[in-house]
């Protein structure tokens, strides 16, 4: 069963072409991951992207971010990460994650398939 991700940010005053640059460079990147089934940007202008993404297990959204670790990084100067929420079975990695990222939240499939926080 797959895991969604869609995550918000907000970009920092005067950094906004490096988050594009950023941006685009994980979107290539996970073109090439074979466990990463969907990773699309979008903006709502003045600075506010949203990213939706589709992995096909925990395992596929971890080795994403293990393999952006330097990008995502990068990000995180760029911009703030303002929500995320993760859907499906995310695993206790995963929920370990959000449980670091307070700004995270999960949600199980319902009626009562899979686990999540």
């Amino acid at each position: 069963m797959s895991i969604s991700v869609r995550a918000r940010f907000d970009v920092r005053d005067g950094r906004q072409d490096e988050f594009e640059e950023v941006a685009l460079a994980l979107r290539d990147q996970a073109a090439e991951e074979p466990g990463t089934h969907v990773y699309r940007w979008f903006s709502a202008g003045a600075g506010s992207y949203l990213v939706l993404e589709e992995y096909a297990d925990g395992a596929a959204a971890l080795a994403h971010n293990a393999r952006g670790a330097d990008l995502l990084a990068r990000m995180g100067r760029c911009a703030e990460m303002v929500h995320a929420e993760l859907y499906g079975p995310i695993g206790p990695e995963l929920a370990e994650w959000v449980e670091s990222h307070p700004q995270a939240v999960t949600f199980a499939e319902f009626p009562g398939h899979g686990t999540g926080g």
